[in-house]
């Protein structure tokens, strides 16, 4: 039994055919009968029984793959955490980020850093503020810049330090009504209207925009949820609803109309967070990137 003949039972298993499975393991449908023939006369069982062209997990199937499936997700971990020190070690600072940052404050700042040192590499991910949590909480990236939480519960392992406030707007169609007002939005206008936001979690825009509505007697009604910041303005544009969005990634869209929400004078914006691990030292690389974001923490073109 080894790594391969157990990645095949688990791509059978979940494919519930040989031949699809096959295709995707890029082998040949004999060699991948063969591999778990030999795993279930290692095993003494039956793993699969034939439904037609397809093929179902036996209780002794089913049984084992539980303990694969945790157990090359675990390999795959392992070799992932190896991969990321070699990585390190080779000077690359891992770092995860909103998709709105890379439009110009994180190349302004990776530009700035590797004037100062030149041997350094980044490795970024582009993520929504959850994901971005979690990518810092299970290491696979050292340093994140997000949007709007609360460093407790599950977060209480992380610092955040707040390097600048970012103004939001409200993002329709061309066609919408709110495109023609000229005077500002009501929030209690937003009740009902379909928004779009990015993957739905309590966390970032999506917290802005459920404590915007709250105070009014009613939540956000979502209507479709996106993985990005084009995803988000590229349904709003498609007339499919209305989203909060950055002032300044919307502006220069000429399918997008800004509006402005009457928000009672309370500040509409997203706090931009830098977070790390409290519980664990960063390398010297990203210890060095950190310190040069705070020290230019007063906003993305240092004003």
């Amino acid at each position: 039994m080894n790594y391969q003949s157990l990645l095949y039972f688990k791509t059978v298993a979940e494919l519930q055919h040989y031949t699809k499975a096959a295709n995707q393991l890029f082998i040949t449908q004999p060699a991948l009968s063969k591999a778990i023939r030999n795993l279930e006369i290692e095993l003494g069982c039956n793993l699969f029984q034939r439904d037609g062209r397809n093929v179902t997990l036996t209780r002794y199937g089913t049984c084992f793959y539980e303990y694969v499936n945790r157990a090359l997700h675990e390999i795959d971990e392992g070799v992932g955490a190896v991969r990321h020190m070699v990585d390190v070690e080779k000077n690359t600072v891992f770092v995860s980020a909103l998709f709105s940052l890379y439009s110009k404050y994180l190349p302004d700042m990776i530009l700035r850093f590797r004037h100062l040192y030149p041997t350094s590499r980044f490795s970024i991910r582009h993520r929504f503020t959850t994901a971005i949590l979690n990518d810092v909480l299970e290491k696979r990236s050292e340093l994140g810049l997000c949007s709007n939480f609360e460093p407790a519960g599950k977060f209480s392992p992380l610092v955040n330090y707040h390097l600048y406030d970012e103004p939001l707007t409200l993002i329709v169609s061309k066609s919408h009504p709110f495109a023609r007002r000229t005077d500002k939005i009501q929030v209690e206008e937003l009740k009902g209207e379909p928004f779009i936001v990015y993957i739905w979690t309590s966390l970032g825009t999506n917290k802005i925009l459920s404590d915007l509505c709250a105070p009014y007697g009613f939540e956000p009604n979502i209507a479709i949820e996106a993985y990005s910041d084009h995803g988000v303005m590229g349904t709003v544009a498609a007339g499919e609803g209305i989203a909060i969005m950055p002032y300044a990634d919307c502006i220069n869209n000429p399918s997008l109309v800004c509006v402005d929400v009457d928000t009672k004078g309370a500040p509409f914006v997203r706090t931009m967070n830098l977070v790390w691990r409290s519980d664990d030292p960063l390398p010297p690389l990203a210890l060095a990137f950190r310190d040069m974001l705070i020290s230019n923490s007063n906003g993305p073109d240092g004003e």
